[in-house]
């Protein structure tokens, strides 16, 4: 392999890891943050007082669609009635159609609350894919450009 192929292949994989470890750092923010609701967050028995589906116009016009729950349930002795989207949005109206469905007016469900501020409340806590659905799309995206690096890297090693 030709020394400047060699070091074009070197260059692009350490822009490459760059963009894999930035990308990790991005991804260690909102890892902790629900890491926090997972250990510090109460949990309360919510009933279900709505569930439906939110579009929402994103600035470039397109549309995306949340679930939104209403939720009724007691903390620190007091009831409360709050609302809670989903973590994440998406371009699938049936999607998000299909999730609000599971949680039908009357339902009783675990929620979450904040200690501080009872009315931010989070539903679906625990330790899976929905829960950490943006720390792990952000790593997932960081760790392409790991693969990427690592692999330009052993090229630039092959002897021509």
């Amino acid at each position: 392999m030709k020394s400047a192929l060699r070091t074009t292949l070197r260059v692009i994989a350490v822009a490459c890891l760059v963009f894999f470890v930035v990308g990790l750092l991005f991804a260690v923010p909102p890892f902790l943050e629900q890491m926090k609701v997972l250990r510090t967050w109460p949990s309360a028995d919510a009933q279900v007082v709505h569930s439906r589906v939110v579009p929402l116009r994103t600035d470039s016009g397109q549309m995306l669609y949340d679930t939104l729950l209403v939720l009724s349930y007691q903390a620190h002795g007091r009831p409360y009635v709050s609302s809670v989207g989903s973590l994440h949005q998406s371009t699938s109206y049936e999607r998000k159609k299909k999730q609000a469905d599971r949680f039908q007016p009357g339902d009783h469900i675990e929620a979450h609350y904040n200690p501080a501020d009872p009315r931010d409340v989070r539903v679906q806590v625990g330790y899976n894919v929905h829960f950490f659905a943006v720390p792990i799309f952000i790593s997932g995206a960081a760790g392409i450009f790991g693969v990427l690096a690592l692999l330009l890297f052993l090229i630039s090693r092959r002897k021509s």
